[in-house]
C-alpha cells in the first residue's frame, strides 16, 4: 500500500437533535406515511471522503473479457488485454503428411459490452510462455510472460470493435466477432506438433501449446467485452491436400471452452489525467476530496467513507433507526455511462471488505437512476447495529458493479460539492426515540 494523505480539512461534529420532520428533507417516501408523526430525521451526518485505488480485482473465469484502450479528459487512459488456453476439437485427431496451411483465425465472439468512442487501432497476439491454468485464480495486476514473436498475419493491421455487425461468411451469417488473421506458420505446428503426444489429450496439448495473449495498444479504440467461451471463440486452421490425386480443403478448430484458463489484465494511468487530484493517484492509493470522488469499475477506483460521528445517534437510549439512506449524486457525461450498479461494504477487523447486512435482505438498492442523476443505497441495519454496539464504527466503501468485465466510470458528488445541498453526497438518517 502506498502513503495515505492527510485530510483535506477536518470536518464539524454534527448535532442530530437539531432534527426535522422526514417530508422536510424531500427523502423521496423514505419512511411509509404510518411512521412519519412518531420520527424524527437528519441529512447533516458528517461523512469524510476519499478515492481509493483498488490493488487487484479477480478476472479469471467470468462472463467476459475485456480488450481494448480509451483514453477521457478526467480518468486518463485505460488499456485492457486477455489471455486463454485452447482445447483440443477431439481427442487425438489425425492430419495429413502433407499439407498447406491456406490462413489461420482466431475468431471471438462480442459479449456486447463496449465502452468509449469505438475506432481504428493496434493489436498484438503473442504466444505465452507460461502455464495459464484454470485453477490458478488469475487476477487484473497479473501480465502473462509470453514469447517475443507477435503472431499477427500483418503486425501493422489495423482493427476496429464492431459489436453489433454480424460477419457475413460463404455460406451463413455469423454472430459478431472479431476476427484475428494470424501466421500460418502457427497452424503449421498446431497440426504437426514437434511432440507426437501433443494431440492425445487437452492436458497434453496446453502443455505443448500453453494459449494466447492479446494486447492492444495506447491508440484509443475503445474497450469491448468478449465472451470467450461462445461457439465463435477459437483458433481455426484451414488447409488444404491431396486427396487421391485432388486438392481437398478443409479445417480444424481449437476452441475455448468453459475448461481453460482465462482472465483479462487491466492497466489505469492516471497520469494522463486532466484532474490534478488523480493524477496524484499515480504516486499514492488514497486521495482525501470532499468535493468530487472518483468511481471506476476494472480494477480502477474505489470510494470510502468515514462517518466519525454516527455514534452521537447513542445520546437517547433505545433509539431505532427507522431507515437510513445513502443519496450518492453523479456527474452525467453522454460519451461515457455510469456504472449500473454500485454495492457498499464495510472493512472488518481484519481490514477485510464485509458485505452489509442490508445486502442480505435484497432492499439496499444501488441501481443507476439516471433521471434523477443518483444512486441510493439503504443501509439501515448496518447503521442500527453500529449505533447499538454491535458492529464497530468502520470505513465504508463504495465499488462498481460488474467491475471485472466492465471499465465504466463514474464523477461522484462529494459532501461539500455545492452549497445546496441537495447536490451533494448525504446520509439521511430517520430515526425515533
Amino acid at each position: 500500500m502506498r502513503n495515505t494523505l492527510f485530510l483535506l480539512c477536518a470536518f464539524a461534529i454534527v448535532v442530530f437533535n437539531a432534527c426535522k420532520k422526514p417530508t422536510d428533507l424531500q427523502a423521496d417516501g423514505l419512511l411509509p406515511q404510518e411512521d412519519v408523526l412518531n420520527a424524527n430525521q437528519t441529512d447533516t451526518a458528517s461523512i469524510v471522503s476519499f478515492t481509493v485505488r483498488e490493488d487487484t480485482l479477480s478476472t479469471d473465469e467470468l462472463s467476459a473479457c475485456l480488450l481494448g484502450s480509451y483514453s477521457d479528459d478526467t480518468f486518463g487512459r485505460t488499456i485492457a488485454c486477455f489471455a486463454t488456453q485452447f482445447v483440443l476439437s477431439g481427442a487425438s485427431p489425425s492430419f495429413p503428411e502433407t499439407f498447406e496451411v491456406d490462413s489461420v483465425i482466431f475468431s471471438v465472439a462480442y459479449s456486447g459490452y463496449s465502452y468509449g468512442s469505438l475506432g481504428e487501432g493496434y493489436l498484438s497476439v503473442k504466444e505465452l510462455s507460461a502455464d495459464l491454468p484454470k485453477t490458478a485464480g488469475f487476477n487484473s495486476s497479473y501480465n502473462a510472460p509470453v514469447l517475443n514473436e507477435n503472431l499477427l498475419e500483418d503486425p501493422q493491421q489495423m482493427f476496429e470493435f464492431r459489436p453489433k455487425t454480424y460477419f457475413f461468411g460463404t455460406q451463413d451469417s455469423l454472430a459478431p466477432q472479431l476476427r484475428i488473421p494470424l501466421k500460418t506458420s502457427l497452424g503449421s505446428r498446431l497440426l504437426h506438433p514437434s511432440d507426437s503426444t501433443a494431440l492425445e489429450s487437452d492436458e497434453n496439448f496446453q502443455t505443448y501449446f500453453k494459449g494466447l495473449k492479446v494486447e492492444a495498444g495506447s491508440y484509443p479504440m475503445g474497450v469491448v467485452g468478449l465472451d470467450l467461451t461462445n461457439i465463435n471463440s477459437k483458433i481455426t486452421v484451414y488447409y488444404r491436400f491431396d486427396n487421391g490425386g485432388l486438392a481437398d480443403t478443409t479445417f480444424y478448430e481449437f476452441p475455448v471452452t468453459s475448461d481453460c484458463g482465462r482472465y483479462s489484465h487491466l492497466q489505469h494511468f492516471y497520469q494522463f489525467a486532466a484532474q490534478p487530484v488523480l493524477q496524484e493517484l499515480n504516486t499514492a492509493d488514497t486521495l482525501a476530496n470532499q468535493s468530487q470522488l472518483f468511481l471506476q469499475a476494472g480494477a480502477g477506483t474505489k470510494i470510502k467513507l468515514d462517518l466519525p460521528h454516527l455514534l452521537d445517534l447513542q445520546l437517547n437510549a433505545g433509539r431505532i433507526v427507522n431507515r437510513a439512506e445513502l443519496i450518492i449524486p453523479f456527474d452525467v457525461d453522454a460519451r461515457y455511462a455510469p456504472s449500473s450498479q454500485i454495492f457498499i461494504f464495510y472493512q472488518n477487523d481484519e481490514g477485510n471488505l464485509v458485505a452489509l447486512p442490508d445486502q442480505f435482505s435484497g432492499t439496499i438498492g444501488g441501481g443507476v437512476e439516471l433521471t434523477n442523476k443518483r444512486y441510493r443505497l439503504n443501509i439501515t441495519q448496518y447503521i442500527q447495529k453500529v449505533i447499538s454496539g454491535d458492529l464497530e464504527n468502520k470505513p465504508l466503501f463504495i465499488v462498481s458493479g460488474a467491475a471485472g468485465v466492465s471499465v465504466n466510470r463514474t464523477v461522484i458528488h462529494g459532501p461539500d460539492f455545492s452549497e445546496d445541498k441537495m447536490q451533494n453526497l448525504r446520509l439521511i438518517i430517520t430515526y425515533s426515540n
